[in-house]
């Protein structure tokens, strides 16, 4: 199932005006409880100067397959998300850490 992608984390190398440019992400957070115990693993942070995208992905993809770990969220079925909006937040990050997936939601 391909799951509606909005992406506020707008230091990394694959988000286009708030789209993701990667055909598929992972998320990941097997014990999260709440969306701040998760991360986005597909996070790549841009670098010094750079205003493109280095992923070699280069068109938003507004549509995209997450792969999640997130074992507690009502929207994992058997590692994939099944919900038909997510958004991935972490403005400003400099690691995955500091993304994460604002649509879980526990079981």
């Amino acid at each position: 199932m391909l799951t509606r992608l909005t992406c506020h984390v707008t230091n990394c190398a694959s988000n286009q005006n708030n789209c993701c440019c990667q055909p598929s992400i992972k998320v990941q957070g097997k014990g999260a409880c709440h969306c701040g115990e998760t991360e986005c693993q597909s996070f790549q942070k841009k670098g010094p100067g750079e205003v493109s995208n280095s992923t070699h992905f280069t068109n938003a993809n507004l549509n995209a397959q997450v792969k999640c770990t997130a074992e507690n969220c009502v929207f994992n079925s058997m590692g994939n998300c099944n919900a038909d909006h997510i958004s991935i937040g972490g403005n400003g990050a400099e690691s995955r850490s500091q993304t994460n997936c604002e649509s879980f939601q526990a079981r």
